[in-house]
Formats: structure tokens, C-alpha cells, sequence
């Protein structure tokens, strides 16, 4: 801890103002805490989990971006994310505990949603189970609407720019397999079935907008798929000509 924080801890100690100690303290309290960081990946384990078990996409993400670059051992991490992702803590009691580690640390706040979005959608787009949950967690650091929606757009686009990617296939994937899979994340974003079970208003937009995108990333695929096969029946065409011709010569 720096001097400067160390002061001004005193300081606040002597004057009993929690706040001002919270927001000293918090300068300093970053990857080199244990607390905040086992508070971070109980946060990214109660996520990740919220629609069901942890997929290796979404942990290697997380590995990624919150253990790689840590003091923290890696066996300790993965310890933790387990023993988070299966007993019955709240991910709103660790994204609290965050919150009172870091007041008025807004840069941090918007990294730190920034990073779990891109975790949460690191095997699919982002599901009404996911965005309730980082909309609860947006409010405990003080994202207003607004905010919280253009970050889930903009992490959103940031991930899936390719519409292969959107759509959950490889370039290489037959017709059959692009139209499977655009059906099935049709099906999973759907806002009409989070209607029947109460999804809020704000989730609801968001889907909204992830099928929108969703639907133009299909068309992207579909006419790029038309185009080459067009090219490629005109130059069977012109070749089956030339033979033609040949043959007749």
C-alpha cells in the first residue's frame, strides 16, 4: 500500500467516515488482494452458472481474463470458481462486496462488466438468465439504463463481429448445419418465451436487439452462400459450353 493511501486511511479512521476509508483503500486494492479477487471469481462462477454448468468455453475466457495476469496460483482460482459455481452464495452478495471495495471507481466498475460479458458470451449469445443477472450486478456498481445497455451491445459486437461467429458455426458448415444452428439461437433468444416467465422489460429489449442481430448475421451468410454458388453455376455453365462446343467441332 502507498503512503498516500496509508495517510489517508488514518485520516478517515480518526474522522469514522467508512466511505472515505473504502474509497482510499480501493486505489490499492486490485489483483494483489486476495479478497477482491475471490470475490471477482465467485462473481464470474455465479454468472457463468445462472442457466446451468460452466461451459470450457466460458472458463477459458474467464481464465483468461481474470487469472492469467493475477498473482493468484491458477489451482487456487479454479478451487474457488468451483466451490462458487456449486453451493448457494448470491452473485449480488460478491458484486456488493466489489462494489464496497472499489467506491467511486467507475473505469474499474465498466472494465469489470465489460469482462464478465464477454465471458457469459464466450459459448453464445447472451441468454435472459445472464442479462437479468448482469443488470442486477450493473445496478450494484451504479450503471444506469442506458449504460448497461449500450455496454452489453457494444461488448456484444466486440466478441461476435464475424456473422459465422454470431450464428455458432464454422465457415466450412454445410447449408443445412448454418440453418440448424441460426434456428436453435433463434429458439434460445426468442423474447416470447421470456414474456410467459416474467423477464423485465430492459432484458426483453435486449434480446430483441441480440435477434436482430442474430437475423442479420443469417442474411450476411445467406447472400454471401448465394453469390458463390451463382458464380460457381456460371462457370459450370460456361465450361459445360466450351465442351459442347469441342465436341461438336
Amino acid at each position: 500500500m502507498s503512503r498516500s493511501t496509508s495517510i489517508a486511511i488514518d485520516y478517515a479512521m480518526m474522522n469514522e467516515d467508512p466511505a472515505v476509508i473504502q474509497a482510499a483503500f480501493a486505489h490499492d486494492y486490485r489483483l494483489e488482494s486476495v479478497a477482491f479477487m475471490h470475490s471477482v471469481i465467485a462473481l464470474v462462477a455465479k454468472l457463468v452458472t445462472v442457466d446451468g454448468a460452466a461451459t470450457k468455453a466460458e472458463y477459458d475466457v474467464f481464465h483468461a481474463l481474470f487469472v492469467e495476469n493475477a498473482t493468484i496460483d491458477t489451482a487456487q482460482a479454479r478451487s474457488w470458481f468451483v466451490q462458487r459455481s456449486t453451493d448457494t452464495s448470491s452473485a449480488i452478495q460478491y458484486a456488493r462486496q466489489i462494489a464496497a471495495m472499489t467506491v467511486g471507481e467507475t473505469a474499474l466498475h465498466t472494465d469489470l462488466m465489460q469482462r464478465l460479458v464477454q465471458v457469459a458470451s464466450a459459448d453464445a449469445p447472451l441468454n435472459a438468465a445472464e442479462i437479468e443477472l448482469l443488470r442486477a450486478i450493473a445496478e450494484v456498481f451504479g450503471f444506469v439504463k442506458d449504460a448497461f445497455r449500450g455496454l452489453i451491445s457494444a461488448t456484444g459486437e466486440a466478441v461476435n463481429a464475424s456473422p459465422y461467429a454470431l450464428l455458432g458455426v464454422s465457415p466450412r458448415a454445410s447449408d443445412k448445419e448454418v440453418r440448424e444452428h441460426y434456428m436453435a439461437r433463434v429458439q434460445a433468444l426468442h423474447p416470447d418465451r421470456y414474456q410467459a416467465v416474467g423477464a423485465s422489460a430492459e432484458t426483453i429489449a435486449l434480446l430483441s436487439d441480440q435477434l436482430a442481430t442474430l437475423n442479420a448475421a443469417y442474411n450476411t451468410v445467406q447472400q454471401a452462400r448465394a453469390k458463390k454458388s451463382s458464380r460457381t453455376m456460371g462457370i459450370s455453365s460456361w465450361f459445360g459450353r466450351k465442351n459442347t462446343k469441342g465436341a461438336s467441332d
